[in-house]
Formats: structure tokens, C-alpha cells, sequence
């Protein structure tokens, strides 16, 4: 393997994130902008080869650009058009309102046109002087175009007003109203008019008088979801073809005047919704920007990519494998083979992502609150567990890869990875970001703005937390990670502000919380971290890989880097990283993934840090838990300020519920002061005068210690209590309230076979692995509740509503299945003998299941399968 190697580095890149571009005059090469922090530089890319040609350094983050017949350029931003010489030397520059915006330029370069709101100003573009003014009367300007041969100027505004306007004497030749109007483009020979709208469609209309274009009506819609507007729209050169983008990251080629679809691409979800895009002046390419990885460019003949293989953006998570390299955002998964660089990519749906390699090559992967294990790129359609909420960090994988924790909100969550359990829930007072396990997995590290030890045996217990001293007022945990041995390094920074990059690197010592060093990287902000040996790799927002030496923990050092084109970023919070062995893999700073084969190094020197419990302070065996009205037996809560989530009702419901007391006003019997929003200073000077002992709470951990527990709602389901099913169900009603239907405890692996649950409320529910073999569920409504790889053997969910129940992978022998079942999911379940005569099937996903001998209804139409799905005899649904 090299020392370095690059994955998703292309043709068309460079550092930093493209917001421009537009072809030269010759349309031989490609002008684009990259905007850093408070800098710009104006690239020009040779078409045929990918390869920059010329590099200027511009002051100030310019957005928009257009190419000028002698090779210059106009650009803008935020409140400011500038012209500038085709050696990038100012000409002149315009400053206005910051909603001030560059429109369109005419095709001899003589007119540009800068707009805000409904007001356009038609400028010399030799000068910049305003020689005419138009006023839109209904509604903003969004549009505008010039005729190729200058004669005529359309515009196009908010309430679907076009106009036609004599560019010589700026007298309207015509008007015609629709609907919103986005993008605008004439045909070479100006006889008709490209019309983009705002609710996807594509209208031709003939010229001069702006009349539709009879069968001509092309359409952008997303998959699920509706009407996606059309941005950008344009001609071929012979005028033969028109071309199309929409938000749904589609572009399309329509042929004229007929509007037949020619082809369509899909845009790599790398760019922004609705990138700015441009057509050469020779009609033979299209390039899109506004992106911070490659420019995309295609054949406007074909739809042919020249750009292949590029690394998605902006890149969230990264996965090594000894066979595959794995990048993840918000949009898409990309495995390349290390071998030979070839790419398959797998989409995703909502941020925050996050991906890890396993040894045996498999992935788990993280896709906003739902993690998949499998193959790359694979193919699993149902995740294999659901965290309570979305993550709010990157996950980690145990040493020995059978235990994931994620940061999720408020909580960072504990889950058995090979039986899909949650284990358990370790709450935090702040919004958790990241974690660690330590050696032999025998603790775990937490961070908020707070680092957490835990202990991990038969349940996690608190072993200690330590403040973070990140220089400043903010504490932003930005990566966390834990040597072999155990010392622990925590990426920090100190300021919020993306532009205001405040990072260090501490260095922690578990076992009494001391900070051995502190080192600041000025001038970059870092990220994630990783252990190879006794060295830390950090990764930085200039797309470099730093190295730490930790040989000597109390006296690290950073190690020379070499030196790489880099360009200050003006944005990138996630800095992933991931090591295997001597290599780590990091975002470079053009946005691809760097591969880089570190010089190998001695271990670390000591015994592991195993952070296990002093034996002269064992206690005895602990007692059953407390439940119900003994829970909080003896405590007595006093709340002082305003509380957003948990209500006067709610407190007032619960505690006493749990054998709690509430105070009215300070007095010294006071064991827990609960604190919401600007709580009064008075409270905990009368409390200290009173000489009460008590706990501080947050209103999270006031919720957190207000749950049911495990054992509580297990109680309940199994009606080990009186009036079980009424006491669970006004405990679903009263935390629903509070937290939304998604019940709040771990229930997985629950054993509730022969269970009577027809009176109980479960929607929304997770009983991953559950043993229910035998339950009475008649009647019962199971909305989105989750049986993934349960046991139902038996089970009677006769007359039952089963919407977008998942039961992937359950055993489902003899059940009976006579419910609404609507785009419930069988995908893996084992459904032999099971009886479905009375189903309601509702778009229903049989995909690999058994289903011989089951008894199924005649109607098999609206059900999904594969050739892995097993029928009964006889049965073959088309």
C-alpha cells in the first residue's frame, strides 16, 4: 500500500467550496469561483483535460460570476457587483443594498444587470453606470435573459409576470402571466422563449408573442414530495434542445418544439439543491457548481459525466476497511475499492451520518437516528435498530465490535450490535457529542461540554466527570478518542463561531481526571482524533492530516506536516477521521478522501487503564431496584424557575406517583432543587441558610430521573401490578405529551410470551428481540412499533392495525395475521404456517420472507417481494 493515496479526487477540484462557474468566450475552459474565509479565488479549468490552467487570489467571498467576451469577469455577492479584467484587476465595483444581486449580462458584454427586489438597473457594463431602470409592478424580479442577439431582454417575477422588453429603447413589447417564475432562456435564433417556473414546470412559448407552445410542457418533481421548482434553463446551440434543472437534482434535455424528454442526469447530491449551472458558448458542455467537492461537467449532446468517481460532500463520516475505503454525508454513501479507486455509491436520507468499518468487512452505518450493518454498499432496505432520536455525534464501535454507543441528543446510547439490544441510556445535562471506549472495553467515555467516565459491566455506572479547559467561554467537543492503554484526547474548541477557529488538543489522564497538556493549532479548526500507537492524528478544516507525538503524554508535541494546497474554508464543522492500523483516513482539502500510511511507531509503555473499581470500597450486593411509589421513597423536590417541557401538571402527576414529596417554598428537608429557566438566587440562598442537603438538577435530568425505568414498564406489560395496563397507559398518554409517541424506555429483549396485551397502548414502540411467542395482541393497535427479530410464534393480532409495523427477521410460526397490515414489513421474517386469509395487505414488503405453507388472502397485488421470498405451494404472485 502507498504511503498516500487519494479516493474521490477528480478533475474539476480544488480546495475550497465552488459557488460559481461559467465557460470562457472559446469554450475551451472553465471559469469558476471558490470562496474561503474572507477570500476568493477565480480558477480556470482547461475542458478538455480537468486540469487548472490559471489561479487568482480575489479579497472578499464572491457567489455569482459571469464571463465577459475579452475573458474578464463580473462577480458579486451580498450587496456588492465588481468587474474585473482578465487578469483579475478591479475595473470597477458597484456597492449597494446587501440584497443588491447580478442578473444577466448581454451577449456583446456592452449591458449588465444588477437587481433588489423589484427594481432592476441595466448598467454599462464598461463603467457601471446605471443607463435605465425597470420596475416590476407584480411582484420580484427573479428572472432575467437577453436574446443572443441582444435585441430583446425577458424577465421573469414572484407572481408569474414575463415581460418583453426592446433592449435598445427598453419599451415592453409584450406581457404574459403564469406562475412563479425562476429561470428564462431564448433560443439561438430568438423565436422562442424557455420559461422555468416555480413548481417545476417547463414551458416553450413562441416569439414575439409569448404564446405556450402547444405539447410542449415539461415537469420536475421530487420522487415523494411534489412539484421541484426549475432553476436554470438553456438552449443548444443549433436550437434543437432545451435543457432543464430542478430542486429534485435532475437535469433534463427536451427536445423542440415537440418537448419529447431527450435524456436526463441525475446532479450528484455533492452540489446544493438547484446548483448554479452554465451552458458553453459552443453548445457542447454543462457544468454545475456550488459545491465543495469536484464541479460536475457533462456532454450536452449525451449527458455523459466527465467527472467520475468524486467523493460525496460535504463528507460526515469516513470507514476503513482492509479492502474499502467508505465516505458518508448527508446525501450519499461512497465505497471505493483501495485497490483499483472504483466507487459504488448507496443513498441517504436526513443528516447527521456517520460510518464505521468492522474486521470481517462489513459497515455500520449511521443515517440520522437509524443504523444499518452489512455489506458495502449493501442493500438491507430496513436498519437493523433505531436509536430514541436522532444522533447528535459520530457513534463508536467497541474494541471487540459487539457494543455501539451513540450520541443521541441529550443521552448517548449503549446497544448490543450483534443482537440489536439497547443496553442502556446514559443521560447527559447538555446535548452529548461524542464518545470513546477504553482498553478491553471495560469503560467509556462520554463528552458534552463535561467529560463522563462510565464503568461498563451488567449495568453502567458513573465513575467520574471532568471539565474541559478549552481556552474559552464555548466548550465544543469536536473529536474524542482512547489509546490501547487508556489516556484519553479530546478535540476542543472554544469559540462557535465557524470563522473564529479557537482549537486545541487536551490530553487526559482517567484515572484522576488530571489535563496533562493542553496544545492549541492556531488559525484551524480540528476535528475528529485517532490513536495510531503513540501518536494522535487529528484532522483540520484545511484538509490536512496533523500528527501528535504522545510518547511522552505529559509533553506532547505536534510533528512537522507536509505541505499541501490548501485554502481556508469558510465552513466545514464535520472533520471525520478513521485509522486501521498505520492508516488513517481524512478529508483533504479539495474535498476527497486521503489515505495516508503513517511511519509506524513502539506502543504505548504501561499497563491498560482499566478503571476498575477499588476492592477495599466494594459494597455489598445491591439491592433490587426500588419501583412504583418506593422509587423516590424519602426525597422531597423543590422547582425554582421556568420549565419549557415538564409542566406544573406533569411534576405534580409524577412525583408523588413515585413516592416523592414536593415542596412548596425552601425549607432544610429539600433533597433535590430541580432548576428550569432564570430561577430566582433567593432559593439557593434561603436552602443554605435552612441547611438543606440536597441535588442540583438540570430539567433534563429531572426528566431523565422522572422515566419509567426498565423494570417499571416491564412490570407493567408483564401485569405483575394492579391495574397494570391502566397504569402503563396513563404513563404513555402523560410522556407522549411530553416527549412525543416513541416510548422512552429500552424494552428490547423483553420476555412477554403468553402476554394478554389487548388492553395496553403500544404504539410506537421498540420490542427488538422480544420474546412474545404466544401473546394475545387482538385488537391491539402496533403503529410503527418495531418487532425486528422477535419471537411471535403463536401470536394473534386478530383485528389489528399494523401500520408500518416492522417485523423484519421476527419468527412468526402459526401466528395469526387477520389485521391491517398497511406497508408493514415481513423483509427476513420466518411466516411458515403463519394465517394471513383475513389480512388487509396494504403495500406490504415480503421481501425474503418464508411464507410456506402459510395460509394467505386471494389477493396478492399490492405486496412486494423477491426471488429470495419462499411461497407456498402453488402460490406465485406476479
Amino acid at each position: 500500500m502507498p504511503p498516500r493515496r487519494d479516493y474521490g479526487a477528480s478533475r474539476f477540484n480544488a480546495p475550497g467550496t465552488f459557488t460559481a462557474v461559467g465557460f470562457s468566450p472559446d469554450s475551451r475552459g472553465l471559469e469558476a469561483l471558490v470562496i474561503g474565509q474572507g477570500a476568493s479565488r477565480w480558477l480556470t479549468f482547461a475542458v478538455d483535460t480537468g486540469a487548472i490552467t490559471a489561479r487568482r487570489d480575489l479579497d472578499g467571498e464572491w457567489r455569482d460570476l459571469r464571463v465577459l467576451p475579452d475573458g474578464g469577469l463580473l462577480v458579486s455577492t451580498w450587496g456588492i457587483t465588481r468587474r474585473l479584467s482578465p487578469a483579475a484587476a478591479t475595473v470597477w465595483s458597484v456597492t449597494g443594498e446587501q440584497r443588491l444581486r447580478l442578473a444577466a449580462v448581454s451577449p456583446d458584454g456592452a449591458a449588465c444587470i444588477t437587481f433588489i427586489g423589484a427594481t432592476a438597473e441595466v448598467r454599462d457594463c464598461e463603467r457601471g453606470r446605471v443607463v435605465h431602470t425597470l420596475h416590476e409592478a407584480e411582484g420580484d424580479l427573479y428572472a432575467f435573459a437577453f436574446s443572443r442577439d441582444g435585441r430583446w431582454l425577458a424577465t421573469g417575477s414572484s407572481k408569474g409576470v414575463v415581460r418583453l422588453y426592446d433592449a435598445r429603447t427598453w419599451a415592453e413589447l409584450g406581457k404574459r402571466k403564469s406562475t412563479q417564475v425562476l429561470a428564462l432562456a431564448f433560443s439561438p435564433a430568438g423565436d422562442h422563449l424557455l420559461v422555468g417556473h416555480g413548481n417545476g414546470k417547463v414551458e416553450l412559448w413562441q416569439l414575439p408573442g409569448l404564446k405556450p407552445v402547444r405539447g410542449f410542457v415539461g415537469r420536475h418533481q421530487f420522487d415523494v414530495g411534489g412539484d421541484a421548482g426549475c432553476r436554470w434553463v438553456a438552449f443548444s446551440a443549433d436550437g434543437a434542445h432545451a435543457f432543464s434543472l430542478g430542486n429534485e437534482h435532475c437535469l433534463r434535455a427536451w427536445s423542440v418544439p415537440g418537448g419529447n424528454q431527450v435524456f436526463h442526469l441525475d446532479v450528484p447530491r455533492r452540489h446544493a439543491q438547484g446548483p448554479l449551472t452554465a451552458l458553453s458558448p459552443d453548445g457542447r458542455w454543462i457544468a454545475s457548481g456550488s459545491t465543495t467537492g469536484a464541479l460536475s461537467v457533462w456532454s450536452a449532446a449525451t449527458g455523459e459525466p466527465r467527472v467520475e468517481y468524486a467523493a460525496p460532500a460535504p463528507i460526515e463520516g469516513l470507514a476503513l476497511t482492509a479492502r474499502t475505503v467508505a465516505a458518508g454525508s448527508s446525501r450519499v454513501c461512497v465505497f471505493w475499492d483501495r485497490a483499483t479507486g472504483e466507487s459504488s455509491a448507496l443513498a441517504t436520507t436526513f443528516p447527521p451520518t456517520d460510518i464505521h468499518g468492522l474486521s470481517s468487512g462489513q459497515f455500520v452505518r449511521l443515517d440520522y437516528d437509524k443504523i444499518f450493518v452489512g455489506d458495502a454498499p449493501g442493500d438491507a432496505e430496513s436498519p437493523n435498530f433505531e436509536l430514541a432520536t436522532y444522533a447528535s455525534g459520530p457513534i463508536a464501535i467497541s474494541r471487540d465490535e459487539t457494543r455501539l454507543a451513540a450520541p443521541a441528543q441529550y443521552a448517548v446510547e449503549l446497544w448490543d450490535l450483534q443482537r440489536s439490544i439497547k443496553l442502556a441510556s446514559l443521560p447527559h445535562a447538555e446535548r452529548a457529542r461524542a464518545c470513546a471506549f477504553g482498553p478491553r472495553d471495560a469503560w467509556l467515555a462520554t463528552a458534552d461540554d463535561v467529560l463522563h467516565l462510565w464503568r461498563l459491566g451488567a449495568s453502567p455506572t458513573a465513575i467520574r466527570d471532568i471539565e474541559l479547559d478549552s481556552g474559552g467561554s464555548d466548550k465544543i467537543v469536536r473529536g474524542l478518542a482512547v489509546s490501547a492503554r487508556g489516556l484519553i484526547a479530546v478535540s476542543v474548541d472554544a469559540s462557535v463561531n465557524h470563522v473564529d477557529a479557537r482549537s486545541s488538543i487536551l490530553v487526559i489522564d482517567p484515572r484522576d481526571g488530571r489535563t496533562l497538556a493542553r496544545l492549541a493549532r492556531p488559525g484551524v479548526r480540528l476535528g475528529q482524533v485517532a490513536f495510531v500507537g503513540s501518536r494522535l492524528a487529528v484532522a483540520d478544516s484545511a484538509g490536512r492530516l496533523l500528527q501528535l507525538d504522545l510518547s511522552d503524554p505529559a509533553h506532547p508535541r505536534w510533528l512537522e506536516t507536509d505541505e499541501v494546497d490548501v485554502f481556508p474554508p469558510n465552513d466545514r464543522e464535520e472533520l471525520p477521521i478513521a485509522a486501521l492500523g498505520d492508516d488513517v483516513a481524512h478529508v483533504g482539502p479539495g474535498g476527497d478522501v486521503v489515505v495516508q500510511t503513517l511511519e509506524s511507531v513502539p506502543p504505548e509503555l504501561g499497563e491498560p487503564i482499566l478503571l476498575a473499581p477499588d476492592p477495599s470500597q466494594t459494597s455489598a450486593p445491591a439491592r433490587p431496584p426500588a419501583l412504583f411509589e418506593k422509587r423516590l421513597a424519602g426525597a422531597r423536590f423543590l422547582f425554582a424557575g421556568r420549565f419549557k417541557n415538564l409542566g406544573t401538571e406533569f411534576r405534580e402527576a409524577t412525583v408523588p406517583e413515585l413516592g416523592g414529596e414536593i415542596a412548596s417554598k425552601p425549607d432544610a428537608r429539600v433533597t433535590h432543587l430541580a432548576l428550569g429557566d432564570r430561577p430566582s438566587a433567593a432559593v439557593l440562598k434561603t436552602l443554605g441558610s435552612k441547611r438543606a442537603t440536597f441535588e442540583t438538577l438540570s430539567e433534563a435530568a429531572l426528566a431523565q430521573l422522572l422515566l419509567p425505568t426498565a423494570e417499571e414498564a416491564r412490570a407493567l406489560l408483564r401485569g405483575e401490578v394492579k391495574q397494570a395496563a391502566e397504569r402503563w397507559n396513563t404513563w404513555r398518554r402523560r410522556y407522549s405529551e411530553l416527549g412525543g409517541e416513541r416510548f422512552p424506555v429500552a424494552l428490547q429483549g423483553i420476555d412477554l410470551a403468553g402476554a394478554d396485551l389487548r388492553a395496553y397502548a403500544l404504539k410506537v414502540v421498540d420490542l427488538t428481540a422480544a420474546n412474545l411467542a404466544g401473546a394475545d395482541l387482538r385488537g391491539v393497535d402496533v403503529f410503527d412499533v418495531v418487532f425486528r427479530n422477535a419471537d411471535l410464534s403463536g401470536a394473534d393480532f386478530t383485528g389489528g392495525k399494523c401500520y408500518r409495523t416492522i417485523f423484519s427477521g421476527a419468527k412468526l410460526t402459526g401466528a395469526r395475521l387477520g389485521a391491517m397490515l398497511a406497508g408493514a414489513r415481513f423483509d427476513g421474517a420466518e411466516l411458515t404456517d403463519a394465517d394471513l386469509r383475513d389480512a388487509d395487505l396494504q403495500y406490504v414488503d415480503f421481501s425474503g420472507a418464508d411464507l410456506r405453507r402459510a395460509r394467505l388472502p386471494k389477493s396478492l397485488t399490492d405486496v412486494k417481494h423477491d426471488a429470495r421470498t419462499q411461497w407456498p405451494e402453488g402460490v406465485r404472485p406476479k
